[in-house]
Formats: structure tokens, sequence, C-alpha cells
């Protein structure tokens, strides 16, 4: 009886010895490899290229304090104006209420990565005229990157909105994931009143990137259509210096001239460069249309535009594809521009 008890009490003590080592090695929730990083988004315009949680916050005005600086700032600006003389009537714009302001986190990675957002936990009450957006790509001033005619998908598909219906019930998960077709994406937000949001922001590599919007100033890229019928775009937000080092673009007829063809403006297949005011493509000023093939570095081109762009252009007849270097353009370098922007 004794070597039973024994036996059984050594089965025990063995059993809570070997627990810890079984416990560790089979985490349910095991700590980050990679450190967390958090960001306060504290500008209406906030630029994001680090994965991590970006943070929002934004508390109501308090009502009497708010009228009282209003009040202030009224008498300020009629004491300014009375004593230049001019007058302040009803149509300055008095007692209009301020519209809220739309902002945005535009998020860019490396040129072979896409977006991924997932909605944490936002406040924004669609009661209060609170509205937020996810679009695949950036938008400023109306235009989109990649433009509406070069994206595979339409844009009724690449801007998702969504804000908080308080009212329904039984209440819905507010946590919500989407990821972007390119190394861009944005997170548009217009919150009048209280609101909040937590966005985590993570970059995953793809195989074949055709649409880059540019964040390094010096870099080498590489655009291919891998024999697909679609249009690939480099876009850079600064006037930029462009130079071909590798080119293979066309037909076998093209391809085999002796010189690298800069005038293939009516070619269906051809590698567009040129600068607009705005982001999308489709405004573009042509400097040059280049096309055939050669591996000798060509000539640089500096485009003074507000976002210089190389657009490949494919039938999917061909295996188009081209090497450039971009980086950005200086004073010294207007002695090479072919193309200068209205400002």
């Amino acid at each position: 009886m004794k070597l039973v008890v024994y036996l059984y009490l050594s089965m025990i003590v063995l059993g809570v010895q070997a627990w810890p080592s079984v416990k560790r090695s089979f985490e349910l929730y095991p700590s980050p490899a990679m450190p967390h990083n958090v960001h306060t988004v504290a500008e209406c315009m906030h630029v994001a290229s680090e994965a991590g949680d970006y943070i929002f916050k934004k508390l109501a005005p308090l009502p009497g304090l708010n009228r009282e600086a209003a009040l202030l700032e009224l008498e300020a600006v009629a004491a300014a104006a009375a004593g230049a003389g001019q007058g302040l009537g009803l149509e300055s714009g008095l007692g209009v209420e301020e519209q809220p302001e739309v902002c945005g986190l535009y998020v860019i990675g490396e040129p072979d990565t896409i977006v991924e957002i997932t909605m944490k936990h936002y406040d924004a009450n669609c009661e209060t005229g609170a509205l937020m957006a996810f679009v695949d790509g950036w938008e400023l001033n109306g235009e989109y990157f990649p433009g509406i005619k070069d994206h595979h998908r339409p844009l009724e598909e690449r801007v998702y909105e969504f804000c908080n219906n308080y009212k329904q019930w039984p209440r819905i998960s507010n946590k919500k994931f989407f990821r972007s077709s390119q190394n861009a994406a944005l997170l548009q937000y217009r919150i009048p009143g209280r609101g909040s949001f937590v966005a985590n922001v993570r970059f995953h590599k793809i195989t074949q990137p055709c649409n880059v919007l540019v964040q390094d100033t010096a870099a080498v890229y590489k655009m291919t259509n891998f024999g697909q019928a679609r249009n690939c775009t480099i876009s850079a937000l600064f006037p930029a210096v462009v130079s071909l080092a590798s080119l293979r673009i066309g037909g076998k007829g093209v391809r085999t001239q002796p010189k690298v063809n800069y005038d293939c403006q009516t070619f269906g297949d051809r590698l567009e460069i040129g600068g607009s005011s705005g982001l999308d493509a489709n405004g573009l000023e042509l400097a040059s249309a280049v096309c055939g093939a050669g591996n000798e570095p060509g000539p640089e081109q500096a485009i003074f535009c507000g976002v210089s762009t190389v657009r490949l252009v494919s039938t999917g007849r061909y295996q188009n594809q081209a090497a450039l270097i971009l980086r950005k353009a200086d004073e010294q370098d207007l002695d090479i521009a072919t193309l200068m922007c209205a400002l």
C-alpha cells in the first residue's frame, strides 16, 4: 500500500515539474517578436511609412469656453478692421457654421509592398456627420493615384466609407480590415465633434508591383507589364530627374532599331516620361515617349512639375520592361529640363 501511494505521489510531482516546460512550448498568446510601435496622429495630413498603431483622438469642445473664445476673436477682428478703415458686415462670413475638415492618414511603403490597415477601434458617429473612408491609393484635391483609368478596380470599389450607427441593434463589431493594391493607401476621416480611432498599419511584400508612389529621393526602379495589357506608373511628389538604365519595349521591329526611340507617342507600347500638377497620370504633360531596346544609360531628363511620372503603357502583346534612375531635381538641373509645368 505504501508503495502504491509513493508511486502516485511521484507521478503528481513529476507532472507538476513537467507542466511549465510544456506550457512554455505551447503559448497560446506568444509575445511579439518585433517591437510594437505606437504613433499619434496630430496633423490633418499625416504621412506614415512605418508599421504600428496610429491613434487619433478628438475631444468635444466645451460650449461655454468655445463661445467666449469666439467672441474674443470676433472683437479682435472687428477692432483690426475698424483701425484699417474697413467695415465688417454679415457678408464677411460671421455667423456661418464652420464646415468640418477632411483629414487623412497617408500611408506609403517600399515599392514592392502593399498596405494593410486594420481598424482596431473607431468612434465616428454617423448622426453627427462623422465619416471615415479607406482609399485604395492616395487622393489629393480630387485626383487619385493610381489614376482612375490605370487601376484594375473601378473607383467605387477602391473607396469604402464607414461610420458608427449607434442606433443599430444589436451592435456589430467595428473592427475592419483593408488591403491596398500598391504601396500607397489612405485613411480619410471627417469628425466634426468628439471621435477617435486606432488604425494598425502593416506592409506585405509582393512579387509583381505595378503602380509605385516614390518616397526615396534617389533610387533605381524596375518596371514591367509581365506580359499583361495594363498601365503601370511610378510617380514622385517632387520635381525629378529621370534617366533610363535599360529598356525593352515594343515589338521586334522596334527593338531591332539601332537606337532607342524617344518619339513613340503613336506606338501602342511605350514608356511615357512627364509631369503634372496633380496625382492622376491621365493629366500627364509629356516630355518624351520611349520605345525600343537598349542596355546603355540614356540621357537625364529633368521634370520640373509638382508630380513627376513615368508610365509604362502596354497592349499585352509584348513583354515590356524598363529600368530607370530617379532622383530629386534642383536648380543645377535646369539645363537638362525637358518639361516645366505651370505653377
